[in-house]
């Protein structure tokens, strides 16, 4: 199992509400790594949906079943708040207690790699402001173009991550200054192609119009991590397993980042380090390609295709 070390240096925030059949899983990850300090958080179930509550309750009694040497700390929400409220609480929370620390949903189920993954480098970038986040996600881990153990990037996925205190208080909550990100063209200087530059300027203007209504920690940490010049650290194998096939942003299975396999090993080794603290041009190139422009193209496709279709019925 995990070392001591892990126990007594990192603490993890374990975010719950109501659907026990994944918090099951993901719990026994954690109590099979056996943290020395584990935040529970739990939000109160709505009083209108029986079955929730019966779910709630279910996963809140899973802090009997800690039987090893812990230091637990608890915030279970006496009232309902909304998913954006209640997320950004729980990791105010932490951060209001921890310099840093590991941020795990529900549904995110970790490897016992991932929690030495983020013991070994949480330290080791913890003064490097560039680095704002360490994923545990590793979409494409078939493709690692250098060979490093693990990898710079500009597109790092937030279901299973590490972060710093110092990084939580940057994020720009209540003023995302998207007029100024737009007349200083800062997405044309992030990313390296015209191509990845316009898709990440018309799609930010939609996430920016989307958290003006309905403030998700996630995109908005996002904008604030560009803003600053920052980027995250990759595995070079996928650590963690996003189960939340059903919530309230996800209503259907994703094959691509959903389900994914992990690791099956307690411990992650480290030999081969970048040697520049810099995005990696041709992983994120892929990133890209696969993830982000594929979609757009079939999109673009569907489109054209409804007014070939439309065309033809009306013409």
């Amino acid at each position: 199992m995990l070392d001591i070390k892990v126990k007594k240096e990192t603490a993890i925030l374990f975010i719950t509400f109501a659907r026990d059949e994944y918090a099951r899983l993901t719990f026994d990850q954690i109590k099979k790594a056996k943290p020395g300090k584990l935040y529970f958080y739990s939000n109160k179930a709505r009083c209108e949906y029986p079955e929730e509550i019966k779910k709630n309750g279910v996963i809140r009694a899973f802090i009997n079943e800690i039987d090893w040497e812990c230091d637990l700390k608890i915030f279970f929400r006496e009232k309902h708040a909304d998913v954006y409220t209640s997320l950004w609480s729980a990791i105010d929370w932490l951060f209001e207690n921890e310099e840093r620390g590991i941020i795990i949903e529900e549904d995110c189920v970790p490897s016992l790699a991932f929690f030495d993954f983020c013991r070994q480098l949480l330290p080791k970038f913890e003064t490097d402001m560039r680095i704002w986040l360490i994923s545990g996600d590793n979409f494409f881990d078939n493709y690692n173009p250098n060979g490093y153990d693990y990898i710079f990037s500009r597109y790092p996925f937030q279901w299973g991550w590490a972060s710093w205190r110092s990084r939580w208080q940057l994020i720009e909550r209540n003023n995302i200054p998207w007029e100024k990100i737009k007349s200083y063209e800062l997405y044309r200087q992030l990313f390296p192609s015209k191509r990845e530059a316009d898709f990440h300027i018309k799609n930010e203007e939609g996430i920016y119009n989307f958290v003006q209504k309905k403030p998700a920690w996630d995109f908005i940490m996002g904008f604030s991590a560009k803003n600053n010049g920052a980027f995250g650290i990759v595995p070079a194998i996928n650590l963690v397993s996003n189960i939340g096939i059903q919530g309230t942003h996800n209503k259907k299975l994703n094959k691509l980042i959903h389900n994914r396999n992990t690791s099956s090993l307690d411990y992650y080794t480290i030999r081969n380090e970048p040697p520049f603290v810099v995005p990696d041009y041709k992983y994120d190139r892929y990133f890209f390609k696969k993830f982000h422009y594929k979609s757009t193209l079939l999109h673009v496709r569907f489109i054209k295709k409804m007014k070939r279709i439309l065309n033809k019925i009306f013409s």
